[in-house]
């Protein structure tokens, strides 16, 4: 049986674009750009996949996510997320639910990697992929605490052919370190118990690893804050509200050549 797809686009090309590659790819599609026709949409049709976009006329994709996760009918139908921008601010308005699958910034679409992407969702053999990551033995060690950005940014990193250790908090961060030696680490400072400066500056006392780079993520952006940073010897303070998710990966590859 034919797995069926709903996309929710604004920009019609781009749904057009999308929706024939996906029907070349032997998929049942439908296609809609009014916010408001999403939900009852999704219950007529009961799709195997919810492509949306996050603006939308008339009704957010927002506001849509949020309805669905308390929709018993319908919350269980995994989402691939198109947007604008991707900037990790703007993620965690998205609704932390495992049926988030991605996140496709809409100026990096490529026909190819909407089929790999969906491919994923539904468990198909996605060669085209591994054929063409480059691995770079580069090893991210990234503590954050977000569970939808830390998928989000851990498939972009993982994509972009880098080792990823991935931490909730300090105790799994030095954990890790304990065995490993990362290239690089990307560290938020709002977490749990330990905060980031504290973990940067235990990091730094540490002969073994004081010379790692370190690159501060937050959505603190108070010059104080950014001062504090670099005194405790953060290479890079980066404000989630003002970076996409490629900018990111440009200063991780900038401070691990």
């Amino acid at each position: 049986m034919k797995e069926k797809i709903l996309i929710a686009l604004g920009d019609m090309n781009l749904q057009n674009m999308i929706a024939e590659k996906l029907k070349q790819g032997g998929y049942v599609i439908e296609t809609l750009q009014n916010g408001n026709e999403v939900m009852d949409r999704l219950k007529m049709f009961k799709p195997d996949l919810l492509l949306i976009d996050i603006s939308l006329p008339n009704r957010s994709g927002y506001d849509i996510l949020n309805e669905k996760s308390f929709d018993r009918e319908v919350t269980k139908i995994p989402v691939i997320i198109v947007s604008n921008s991707g900037s990790p601010v703007q993620m965690k308005q998205i609704p932390s639910t495992p049926v988030i699958k991605d996140y496709v910034i809409k100026s990096h679409i490529e026909p190819d990697e909407i089929i790999e992407k969906v491919q994923k969702v539904f468990g198909k053999n996605t060669e085209v992929a591994k054929d063409t990551m480059v691995k770079n033995n580069k090893k991210i060690l990234w503590v954050e605490d977000d569970k939808l950005l830390s998928t989000i940014l851990s498939k972009k990193i993982e994509t972009s052919g880098y080792t990823l250790l991935k931490a909730n908090g300090d105790e799994e961060a030095f954990k890790y370190l304990e065995s490993e030696m990362p290239d690089i680490i990307v560290l938020d400072i709002m977490l749990p118990e330990m905060n980031g400066f504290d973990i940067l500056q235990k990091i730094k006392m540490n002969e073994k690893h004081k010379k790692i780079p370190v690159i501060m993520l937050s959505n603190l952006s108070k010059q104080a804050d950014i001062e504090k940073a670099k005194m405790l010897g953060a290479n890079k303070f980066i404000v989630k509200a003002a970076v996409s998710l490629d900018e990111i990966i440009h200063e991780i590859a900038t401070l691990t050549k």
